[in-house]
């Protein structure tokens, strides 16, 4: 769980504690940084375009990590192309292009958005 105005950078922490207790993994992974990139976009979206917070969720698939960010809100993110002259509105561009597929799912309190991230160390390791 993380709040409105909490920053994302514990929560990589935490996945990247996560990944090298379970995996063997690094920082220095390039799949990795990619899981950390992603778990930031999704975790400051909440921050940005919701009033509430959400929650954060990772599972290892056969196919690699998926991350899961749950929140209150019902509007749906949207891949924007964003104006050169400001730093922000790129997040989903980066997900959409580093990750195998994302999308989002509709429930009654809100929203899951979440993004199937290829992970080598994965591939092989986990039942289809």
């Amino acid at each position: 769980m993380f709040g409105h105005d909490d920053p994302a950078a514990p929560l990589r922490r935490s996945v990247l504690t996560s990944l090298a207790e379970r995996f063997g993994a690094t920082a220095g992974d390039a799949w990795v940084d990619d899981v950390l990139i992603a778990v930031s976009e999704l975790v400051q979206n909440v921050s940005q375009h919701t009033g509430g917070g959400g929650e954060l969720s990772l599972s290892a698939t056969a196919d690699g990590v998926l991350i899961e960010v749950a929140d209150t809100a019902v509007t749906p993110p949207r891949l924007r192309h964003p104006d050169p002259r400001h730093a922000g509105g790129r997040g989903l561009l980066l997900i959409d292009a580093m990750a195998l597929d994302w999308g989002t799912r509709h429930h009654d309190d809100g929203k899951t958005v979440w993004a199937l991230m290829p992970a080598p160390v994965l591939a092989g390791a986990l039942p289809a």
